[in-house]
């Protein structure tokens, strides 16, 4: 019978993922009806298609909204997942003996770094300048390398990279750390070295393969 300690960590392993998916479809639904209004996608598609082709394009849109709503937890639990292995991989590597759940429970926990992008754009846009368009959200990244250069001047699979490079990468990364030093029991200098290259790795793949299909969609 598994003990009381047990049992509470898969509660609060459980809680956590809850309260992610749930914070990510919400945000998400803000996001899609709030901001990304039928006002702002009209006139982002005016010059491409007719009023009657956008309207109907956008109760398409509503009318999937819940499919979209539905598959988060799964990406999440998707990408929760590929982390944790990831992350595995490098513990068998430098030599380190980590349990996979303990692994998964970081990942849990530093994802709500990932929560305050689109809490940020929701107060930027819903409260701050909200005379935008549907490309100001499109190319919106606080505090990342795209704020560097003129999004409408870049190559389209520019986009991806410098977006991705961004502070809260960097805030994630750093949590992982902090996350990492407490199961392996060393100073947080040997977590950082040991997080850099293995979480590292993981989003240049990521941002490269990302790019490869950027470029040969583009190409077609």
């Amino acid at each position: 019978m598994p003990s009381t300690t047990t049992n509470l960590f898969l509660r609060n392993k459980y809680s956590l993922y809850l309260i992610l998916a749930l914070s990510a479809i919400f945000f998400s639904y803000i996001i899609q009806t709030h901001i990304i209004d039928e006002d702002i996608l009209i006139n982002y598609y005016h010059d491409q298609m007719g009023y009657d082709r956008i309207l109907q394009m956008i109760d398409v849109q509503k009318k999937w909204a819940w499919l979209n709503y539905a598959l988060l937890p799964i990406i999440y639990l998707v990408k929760f997942s590929l982390i944790t292995f990831w992350i595995l991989c490098g513990t068998i590597i430098f030599g380190f003996k980590i349990k996979y759940k303990s692994i998964f429970k970081l990942v849990l926990v530093a994802e709500f770094v990932w929560l305050l992008p689109s809490l940020i754009l929701i107060v930027w846009f819903g409260l701050i300048d909200t005379s935008y368009t549907f490309t100001d959200v499109q190319y919106f990244a606080p505090l990342s390398l795209l704020n560097l250069f003129d999004a409408s001047q870049l190559d389209s699979w520019l986009i991806f990279p410098l977006k991705s490079l961004n502070l809260f990468e960097v805030i994630y990364l750093l949590v992982l750390a902090l996350g990492i030093k407490k199961i392996i029991k060393k100073d947080y200098d040997s977590a950082l070295k040991f997080t850099l290259p293995v979480y590292g790795s993981a989003l240049v793949v990521w941002i490269l393969f990302v790019t490869f299909l950027s470029i040969n969609l583009g190409a077609q």
